[in-house]
């Protein structure tokens, strides 16, 4: 049941108003302080927004059991990837979820702002102007329809009704925070958001920060590639480099961490190395992906489609040069000759020219090494982050306050 208890009206941050947080749905998750919803920045942001007295709490809810099957079976497709796109799509499932939250609500929920992830369901409709709606974005649908990994054959109904859906959502937020410069210009661009209301905050590492491998070596030509989505992150293009690559560096190895199964022909197999999925909760996990982090020399994520991004940073902050697409944020994330490269998205030949190219050169390695580490300390920390989340709130807040006094 709802709790009724009306939230303390000074909090210690600075904020004039604490936030209610919500997160849902089952892509990213409905625990706000698990550490596996959306891939551990849940928890990152929560726990720190609490820790400053920020929150005055914090929920998530996903759809009820009966709803959700019936929701499913009324967009049933053959095509399992289909299948899931529409549903999460559709008005209907994101409507379903804006009322599960509407149940959950209390009347002293409305002393407090309101803090949500993502767009998945219409906070901004339930509050009705009684309180300021903030939202924070790794990326969204117009942005992912766009990308080489946007699928083949979806409904122009179930697009238009996410889109439309997301647009209306955005129209009405008080401010829309988001992980980096790209998705901010899509918001102003995508869905015509005044840019006043967009503002960019980062995203930072989900690991503790580690201390620098002070002997760290960049001969060993050992590559590092991390995502769960093998597909949608570059895999099976960086297979396909890394067979060229060994042609010129014949005692190459690559390691790949994430995809819980992970099928690969003899031809594809060779010199690779799979770690199945890195659970960061277990410490036996963590110290053997610290391992590889003190083995590897480059890291590579080529991407048909990344929001943002954490991977490469987590490997950068432990001095490891990365490669990603050029492209959406990660361009932001990593600088070209300086804390690693760019390569086309889904282009072989330009990722195997680069890892040909980088793998012959330790001494460029280590010294991109060295600025991925400190490029990432000085920005992509979560302690930095919820500042200037919690700073951007204040501005909001302020400026409210501000205007009623005249």
């Amino acid at each position: 049941m709802p709790t009724t208890e009306t939230p303390q009206l000074t909090p210690s941050c600075g904020l004039a108003r604490r936030l209610v947080g919500i997160i849902g749905s089952g892509m990213i998750g409905y625990d706000p302080f698990s550490r596996d919803a959306w891939s551990g920045i849940s928890y990152q942001v929560f726990s720190r927004l609490r820790d400053q007295d920020c929150l005055a709490r914090a929920f998530g809810v996903e759809v009820g059991r009966l709803r959700k099957t019936l929701l499913m079976l009324r967009h049933i497709n053959s095509n399992r990837q289909l299948w899931r796109h529409h549903y999460y799509m559709s008005r209907s499932y994101r409507e379903s979820l804006t009322d599960a939250i509407g149940r959950r609500l209390c009347p002293g929920d409305f002393n407090s702002d309101f803090f949500i992830l993502g767009a998945m369901y219409d906070v901004p409709r339930l509050i009705a102007g009684r309180s300021r709606c903030f939202s924070y974005h790794d990326g969204n649908l117009a942005q992912q329809l766009k990308s080489p990994y946007s699928l083949k054959n979806l409904s122009a109904k179930r697009i238009d009704e996410g889109l439309s859906f997301e647009r209306r959502v955005y129209e009405r937020t008080d401010r829309i925070l988001a992980m980096s410069q790209y998705l901010r210009r899509s918001f102003i661009e995508d869905y015509g958001v005044p840019p006043s209301r967009v503002s960019v905050v980062g995203a930072g590492i989900n690991l503790e920060i580690p201390e620098r491998f002070p002997n760290k070596r960049y001969d060993s030509k050992q590559i590092l590639f991390i995502g769960q989505n093998f597909v949608r992150k570059g895999g099976p293009l960086l297979l396909k480099a890394f067979r060229e690559v060994l042609v010129t560096h014949p005692t190459a190895r690559l390691h790949i961490v994430g995809p819980s199964q992970l099928k690969l022909s003899a031809e594809l197999s060779r010199s690779v190395i799979y770690h199945g999925f890195m659970n960061k909760s277990s410490a036996a996990d963590l110290a053997k992906l610290n391992e590889l982090f003190r083995q590897c020399s480059l890291f590579v994520l080529p991407s048909l489609y990344e929001p943002f991004g954490i991977a490469p940073l987590e490997a950068m902050v432990h001095q490891i040069p990365a490669v990603v697409s050029r492209a959406w944020a990660l361009e932001e994330i990593v600088t070209p000759g300086i804390t690693g490269e760019h390569v086309q998205p889904g282009s072989l030949d330009d990722l195997v020219d680069c890892l040909r190219r980088l793998l012959s050169n330790p001494d460029l390695l280590q010294n991109m090494g060295d600025a991925a580490r400190v490029a990432t300390l000085e920005r992509y920390t979560w302690s930095q982050v919820v500042s200037r989340i919690i700073g951007e709130i204040t501005l909001a807040q302020q400026a409210e306050s501000a205007s009623s006094l005249q």
